[in-house]
């Protein structure tokens, strides 16, 4: 499986990767605009996206990717921010088209379990 991994913090792209590796492809990016350009360059199976950053926020990724790609598998993930709290973010990002959320900190078991279509 091949996914991509959006977030602002390396700490956290680093993280996500050595969870998911092996036995699935990751490639990160720091840079929201990136990231969705990415999608329009390459193949993904999934999508793993921070919601709240700096700039272009996870919400705004999820509806340009969605649109690019309806049958990439989408998993949000958010631990709130000053304006909103994490599971106000996540339902938003359910709303708006997101397949799974997960609340951060999260554990390789609850990623694992997000990222595998049902």
């Amino acid at each position: 499986m091949r996914i991509l991994v959006i977030d602002d913090q390396p700490d956290m792209l680093r993280n996500i990767a050595r969870m998911l590796t092996p036995p699935h492809e990751i490639v990160t990016e720091s840079d929201p605009e990136r990231g969705v350009a990415l999608v329009s360059e390459s193949t993904f199976d999934v999508l793993v996206t921070d919601i709240v950053m700096p700039g272009t926020d996870g919400i705004d990724v999820i509806k340009r990717i969605r649109r690019q790609n309806p049958d990439i598998w989408i998993v949000a993930m958010s631990g709130g921010g000053q304006e909103m709290s994490g599971n106000t973010v996540l339902t938003l990002s359910e709303a708006f088209g997101a397949d799974r959320v997960l609340y951060k900190p999260f554990r390789k078991p609850e990623l694992s379990a997000a990222i595998e279509r049902s």
